[in-house]
């Protein structure tokens, strides 16, 4: 064979093996991106879920806040003090301190005092704490004297020589022609507004929820941070810096989700909200390479498939990218979800249970599996038909759905049979209020179209590690326990009583 015919030779086997590798390799690129973009998308709709939630407690916070600061704003007592405080009997200032006392409490209220126009403190709660930090600075009493002032947040030290959250509030106070006769300055504990905001549950192991607000030309970070722990409340970044886009947009009055840089430097997926009532920031976001671990799993195993389908040929890659179609076909079926309901199919609760299970190991949570099993619609689709069946499941998938908390998972098995998956649970008492919850809202009828349909729920309990430490068994578990429930009377609950072997 001549020089001519080796090269034509080489170039053909090039131009074969390009003509298997360059559509193939097309193909792993769009998949790539589709997967990508739909983990993005999940993951930014479940963080935005996130932030609206944490502005709703917020605001309820505050509102609870806000009735504290108008009852002692409102109140003749303080109103009397302040107008004739030169002669005031003393006998009299010190039974409204101790009124003030009562207001204290260990997880709210830390201190309060009531301020003169001039600065001087009439009156003050006397709450006896020698390390607590209870002086408070001009600004306090010159921004209360016209408006609902929310300092920054910072560490004091307890009795018990234990860190506590601490801000101030403070507002003015209008005599009886609402006249500005003096400020309220009152000192809040924010340890169970914290406990409660900085709820990690399903941000996984890097993801944090985040408050902050804007301080001259600086954002500061209101609430402890979850990779930075001896920076405390201190830590602060500037308005025009690079990092912690979404600390900075939210602070500065902005709504927002999508792919960012934290505090850290860290590329992130986010979530951010600005809370009016309160002038705070809210982000929740997650570490883009833990929100990106299946998607890293997924690019290995196209690289490597593309690679031995270059080395191999044309044929191979033919039968290859075959393979590769029907594996990402796979991948996006486990990720449907139930078509009738909207709710999460079986694979995918058995996923997320299997996950729940591992994590609940690590910190020694429990698990719970709810199986449930409609009371009565069978008699429902004889009596009024397969479209009123359909309808009416769909209305049970969104009462079960209002029943359990945002971390937990509702997922229909087929049929009339629904799942619950209730993962990080402390004890057993809040599974036994969950289920009474849904036998109470499903015992409500159904207004569908012009019928009115009653029906009730069986429901059958598993538990991890008490019951079981399997997901298929702790499944089985909870369906015989549904099985005992129905066959005891029905529209009840029953745990399972297998222990774990």
């Amino acid at each position: 064979m001549n020089v001519s015919a080796k090269l034509l030779k080489m170039r053909l086997l090039w131009t074969l093996s390009l003509a298997a590798f360059i559509p193939m390799l097309l193909i792993a690129v769009y998949s790539y991106s589709t997967i990508k973009k739909q983990i993005i998308a999940s993951e930014i709709a479940h963080l935005d879920a996130i932030c609206k939630l944490k502005a709703i407690q917020i605001e309820s916070f505050y509102d609870e806040l806000l009735n504290d600061i108008h009852t002692i704003q409102s109140s003749p007592y303080t109103k009397n003090l302040l107008l004739h405080e030169s002669s005031y009997p003393q006998e009299a200032k010190n039974l409204y301190e101790e009124q003030l006392n009562n207001y204290l409490s260990e997880d709210k209220i830390n201190q309060i005092y009531i301020v003169g126009l001039d600065g001087k403190v009439i009156v003050s709660s006397q709450k006896k704490d020698d390390n607590a930090i209870t002086k408070f600075d001009n600004t306090m009493v010159e921004e209360g004297k016209t408006k609902l002032y929310f300092s920054e947040m910072y560490y004091a030290c307890s009795t018990k020589d234990r860190q506590k959250c601490l801000f101030k509030v403070s507002a003015p106070i209008l005599d009886y022609d609402n006249r500005l006769i003096g400020v309220v300055v009152i000192e809040f504990s924010a340890n169970s507004f914290f406990k409660q905001i900085q709820d990690y549950s399903g941000l996984g192991e890097n993801g944090e929820i985040l408050l902050v607000k804007q301080v001259g030309d600086k954002v500061m970070f209101l609430s402890p941070l979850r990779h930075d722990k001896n920076a405390g409340m201190k830590r602060s970044v500037p308005l025009n810096g690079t990092i912690a886009i979404p600390a900075i947009l939210s602070a500065t009055g902005h709504n927002g989700r999508g792919q960012s840089i934290d505090y850290r430097g860290a590329k992130v997926l986010a979530a951010w909200r600005y809370v009016p009532i309160v002038g705070w920031g809210m982000v929740a976001k997650i570490d883009e390479s833990e929100a990106f671990k299946v998607l890293y799993i997924i690019r290995n195993s196209i690289l490597s498939t593309v690679l031995i389908i270059f080395l191999i040929g044309l044929l191979l890659s033919l039968r290859m990218t075959k393979h590769m179609v029907t594996h990402i076909d796979e991948l996006e079926t486990e990720a449907h979800m139930d078509a009738l309901t909207g709710l999460t199919n079986r694979k995918m609760v058995m996923s997320l249970l299997e996950q729940s299970l591992h994590e609940a190991r690590l910190k020694e949570s429990i698990v719970t599996v709810m199986f449930l099993d409609l009371d009565g619609f069978k008699g429902v689709n004889d009596g009024h038909g397969h479209d009123i069946g359909d309808r009416l499941l769909k209305s049970v998938a969104l009462r079960l759905s209002n029943c359990v908390r945002h971390s937990d998972t509702v997922g229909r098995l087929g049929g009339d049979e629904f799942i619950v998956l209730l993962p990080g649970v402390q004890d057993t008492k809040y599974v036994e209020k969950i289920a009474k919850s849904i036998i109470t809202s499903l015992n409500q009828p159904f207004f569908i179209g012009e019928q009115t349909i009653r029906v009730g729920a069986s429901i059958g309990i598993s538990l991890f590690p008490e019951n079981s430490t399997d997901p298929d068994q702790m499944l089985r578990q909870a369906d015989k326990a549904m099985y005992e429930a129905k066959n005891t009377g029905k529209n009840n609950y029953r745990f399972s009583e297998e222990s774990a072997s």
